[in-house]
C-alpha cells in the first residue's frame, strides 16, 4: 500500500523547462571531465587511440547522453504531452531513456548485425554504471535549488527576514557578537566602554551589551536609518514618535520607550 502512495507521487524536479536543461548541461559537463580524469572500465583501453582524438572519443559518450536527454526531455515529452510525471512513469520514463543511449551506443560504437543480443547487453550495463553518478549529481542540484527556492517563498509568505536583512554589531576586536534586524533597533547608548542596545522583540525592549565604542558603530551605521543626536546616543529615526521643543532643547519621544533621548545643539539640525 505504501509502495503503491509513493509510485503515484508526483515527481516534480524535473517539471520546468530549466530544471531539464539544467540536467542536461551538468551530466554532460560531469561526463565528460570523469571519463576524462577518470576513465572507468578502462575505457581508453577500448580503441588504440591517444590523445586529442582519445579525448574526442570519451567525451563522445557524454555528448551522446546528453543528446538523448534533449530529445527525450523536450520535443519527446511534448509529442506525448508528458509536462509532469507520477514516479512510476518518471522511472518508465527513464529506462526509456537507457535503452535509446544504449541502443545509440550500440550503432555508433559496436556491431548490432553481428550479435545484437550479446551488444545490447553490454551496452545496457555501461551506460547503466556510466550515468548513474552525472544523472544523480544532477537531480541533487536541481533539488537543492527548488529547496532554497521554496525557503525564500516560505520566508516571503511568513515574512521571516533572511540574513542578509540582519545588522551585525561587533566589538572592538571586530569580532560578530550580536545580530539584530534594523528595524527593531530602538537607540545605542554609550556607557564607558561599552555600548548598549535596546530594541524590541515580540512587543518587548531587550538590550544588549557590547564592548565598543559608539564612534566605531556610528561608522557601520551610516547607511542605515539610524542617526547621531547624541554624544551618548544614536537613535533610529524610524522609531521617533514625536519630537517635543522647549526652549532651545530637543527631546526624542521613541516607540515603546518611556524616557525621551535629548538631542544635544550639535545635531538638532537633523531633527528641525
Amino acid at each position: 500500500m505504501k509502495l503503491t502512495r509513493f509510485i503515484n507521487n508526483h515527481f516534480s524536479l524535473l517539471d520546468k523547462k530549466k530544471d531539464r536543461l539544467l540536467l542536461i548541461i551538468t551530466v554532460f559537463v560531469f561526463s565528460v571531465a570523469f571519463l576524462n580524469l577518470f576513465v572507468p572500465f578502462n575505457i581508453n583501453r577500448w580503441y588504440s587511440d591517444s590523445g586529442i582524438i582519445q579525448f574526442l572519443r570519451l567525451s563522445g559518450y557524454g555528448f551522446v547522453v546528453s543528446l538523448v536527454f534533449l530529445f527525450t526531455q523536450f520535443p519527446l515529452r511534448k509529442w506525448f504531452k508528458q509536462e509532469q510525471f507520477k514516479i512510476k512513469f518518471y522511472i518508465l520514463w527513464l529506462l526509456i531513456e537507457i535503452i535509446l543511449i544504449s541502443m545509440v551506443y550500440m550503432f555508433m560504437y559496436g556491431n548490432p548485425i553481428g550479435n545484437f543480443l550479446n551488444d545490447f547487453i553490454f551496452s545496457i550495463r555501461y551506460t547503466v554504471l556510466g550515468i548513474i553518478l552525472p544523472y544523480s549529481f544532477a537531480l541533487m542540484i536541481i533539488y537543492y535549488k527548488k529547496q532554497r527556492a521554496e525557503i525564500h517563498s516560505l520566508r516571503d509568505n511568513m515574512n521571516i527576514p533572511s540574513s542578509e536583512n540582519l545588522l551585525k554589531l561587533s566589538d572592538e576586536k571586530k569580532r560578530v557578537k550580536f545580530s539584530v534586524l534594523t528595524s527593531s533597533i530602538l537607540y545605542l547608548e554609550a556607557a564607558d566602554n561599552y555600548v548598549y542596545i535596546y530594541y524590541t522583540e515580540n512587543g518587548k525592549v531587550k538590550r544588549e551589551v557590547l564592548r565598543n565604542s559608539l564612534k566605531n558603530l556610528e561608522e557601520k551605521l551610516k547607511s542605515e536609518s539610524i542617526i547621531r543626536c547624541h554624544r551618548s546616543y544614536i537613535v533610529n529615526s524610524r522609531q521617533i514618535e514625536s519630537v517635543k521643543k522647549s526652549g532651545k532643547n530637543l527631546r526624542l519621544k521613541l516607540k515603546h520607550c518611556n524616557e525621551t533621548i535629548h538631542v544635544s545643539q550639535k545635531y538638532q539640525s537633523l531633527f528641525q
